[in-house]
């Protein structure tokens, strides 16, 4: 899949849809000399659109290519990885936006500029998104896109608790059979066992939260529907059969953190220029089949990249759109001075969660070309070795991940996560997935 010029702002990295074709029909377009030219962003599944994996292609066929887990990240859990190919010999703009994980972003070909303000900027940079929390550790939350600290959101963390806590269950009822002697465990299953009740309260809660204003959904229906791969739901957990729904509750899961349309890390946008009214024409001529979808990200930034960089005195090929008014975002002059960065081939720029980035990629020879890893953020800022504060919900992960093949420990082998863009309708797992 493919991402296409916007057909009306003339930029990526919006709810554009995307359009199919194999990876040798792109090179073949990028071979073109006339744009615009489609962008390879990230891969979504051919069975389900809204689902993303770890290794999108092209990546899952260069696994053996990267290091799947840098020792620079130490013990954070792996989001995704991408490759992110384009071209534009003028220099194209993802638009101002945030990501909702920590990225380390690899410069293959071509030259990227980052503009970069902090994520306390937030209020000052007019997100689409209605902010709900802004997270000790910089990660920002919207109504949308409610997740923690840790870029899960409350749902998919009540899910793996669940889970844990019935493995543990399992375990100490394995341990009495094994010794005969199960009334010396009595007190410690009693305990497991509140805690699991407990669990599920607040996970058929957080449910029916989520599923407030669904008209076609009772709160019975509403509850079921995210309890039924849960196992003895009235408190007698047991590991037989939790591989049936491995997959799905994985899929979910891995996607915390993004929305459904897209919110990536964008590397093209308002090309075009008011001097060049040829090339601001061209951007009309879409490849085939691109269509807009309804609304822009949470994460982005309603600031145009044309007023932004004329404030900032950088140079850009942006053009303002139509009916947009500068005097409506006062608050770009109380911003701190940005950071602007310039990185070439060989290059890797690392961005903390919730930075705001704006990027401009310019071709070198015939592309331009990065690869990204992202990360779940750590809200355990003192501990490096341990960078999340539930640990039990992100033991369970951890090791559900390497038990997959997919996510091993840090420094051995690799670990396991998932990201789309913020859309007004659907549940806020699935909202999260950028």
């Amino acid at each position: 899949m493919v991402e296409p010029v916007h057909p009306s702002v003339c930029h990526y990295g919006t709810d554009v849809e995307r359009i199919s074709m194999t990876f040798r029909e792109f090179l073949s377009v990028l071979r073109d000399q006339d744009g615009p030219h489609p962008y390879l962003t990230t891969q979504y599944s051919d069975d389900d659109p809204e689902a993303e994996t770890i290794f999108p292609p092209p990546t899952n066929a260069l696994k053996d290519e990267f290091p799947v887990a840098p020792r620079i990240m130490g013990n954070l859990f792996l989001q995704q990885v991408n490759l992110w190919l384009g071209k534009s010999k003028d220099g194209s703009s993802s638009g101002l936006h945030h990501d909702f994980h920590d990225n380390i972003y690899c410069l293959l070909k071509g030259r990227k500029r980052f503009v970069l303000f902090p994520p306390s900027e937030v209020k000052n940079l007019y997100p689409y998104g209605t902010l709900i929390v802004h997270h000790p550790n910089g990660l920002i939350a919207y109504e949308d896109i409610p997740v923690r600290a840790d870029g899960l959101s409350k749902r998919v963390a009540c899910k793996a608790r669940v889970r844990a806590l019935e493995l543990q269950i399992d375990a100490l009822k394995a341990k009495a059979k094994s010794k005969g002697k199960g009334k010396i465990h009595l007190k410690e299953m009693k305990v497991l066992m509140e805690a699991h009740d407990a669990a599920l309260d607040e996970l058929a809660e957080v449910t029916l939260e989520d599923q407030e204003g669904e008209d076609d959904m009772d709160d019975f229906d509403a509850l079921m529907g995210d309890l039924d791969d849960l196992e003895h739901v009235a408190g007698r957990p047991s590991s037989s059969g939790e591989d049936n729904n491995e997959a799905e509750e994985e899929e979910e899961w891995k996607g915390i953190g993004h929305s459904e349309d897209g919110d990536h890390e964008q590397d093209g946008a308002d090309t075009g220029s008011e001097e060049d009214s040829e090339e601001e024409a061209g951007c009309k001529e879409t490849v085939e089949g691109a269509r807009a979808g309804p609304s822009e990200p949470s994460s982005f930034s309603r600031i145009a990249t044309a007023h932004l960089h004329r404030y900032l005195g950088i140079p850009t090929t942006a053009v303002l759109p139509a009916a947009y008014s500068p005097s409506d975002f006062p608050g770009l002059q109380n911003t701190t001075e940005p950071y602007v960065v310039e990185l070439t081939e060989g290059e890797m720029l690392y961005l903390p969660a919730s930075w705001w980035h704006e990027v401009t990629s310019t071709s070198t020879g015939d592309v331009h070309m990065a690869f990204n890893y992202w990360f779940y953020p750590p809200d355990a800022l003192d501990s490096f070795d341990a960078p999340y504060r539930d640990t039990q919900v992100w033991d369970y992960l951890r090791k559900k991940g390497a038990g997959s093949g997919e996510s091993m420990e840090a420094g051995e082998q690799a670990q396991s996560g998932k990201r789309t863009r913020g859309s007004v309708d659907g549940g806020a797992s699935k909202k999260a997935r950028r």
